[in-house]
């Protein structure tokens, strides 16, 4: 609708119809929400037939809609046959994650194993060399003490020349 006021609920549920010679008559049409029609009335006074208490959920019934009907017995076989097939399954797929898991383990522990192995060769390696330099280090410092101990010699003896008449 354009500009114009639009519908509201009360247009639905008033109707204006002219009457032929009367004049104007105002009649009542049902809420197309809430409103029942009179065979669904009758429907729902109706006490609930058998037929139609099977076709409902035993837990929904009331005493009063059906008290014949035998609560029908549970599979309690059933249920433990279920769950134990359940149970088994869970345990299938737990084994199985645990083997995974376990070759994870294994798989981790050559890892750090051969880690391990590694870096202890190259930590020896590192050791050697540094063995190797400060030894070297520790042969020239010897050289050189022995060359300051001669030169210092040298310089005695040739104080000594001068010293004597």
């Amino acid at each position: 609708m354009t500009g114009g006021a639009q519908p509201t609920t009360a247009s639905f549920q008033t109707t204006a119809s002219t009457a032929s010679s009367s004049g104007s008559q105002t009649s009542r049409s049902p809420d197309p929400i809430t409103s029942k029609t009179s065979s669904e009335h009758a429907e729902s006074q109706q006490p609930i037939t058998p037929v139609q208490a099977q076709d409902k959920d035993p837990r929904e019934l009331t005493p009063s809609e059906e008290p014949n009907i035998d609560i029908e017995e549970f599979d309690w076989a059933g249920l433990e046959q279920r769950y134990h097939a359940e149970m088994q399954a869970c345990a299938a797929t737990e084994a199985a994650l645990f083997e995974e898991f376990n070759q994870a383990i294994r798989l981790f522990e050559s890892w750090a194993s051969v880690t391990t192995t590694h870096e202890n060769d190259r930590s020896y390696k590192r050791l050697k060399t540094r063995i190797c330099y400060v030894q070297g280090d520790e042969q020239r410092l010897e050289k050189k003490r022995q060359h300051h101990t001669k030169v210092v010699a040298a310089f005695e003896s040739a104080l000594a020349l001068l010293r004597e008449p």
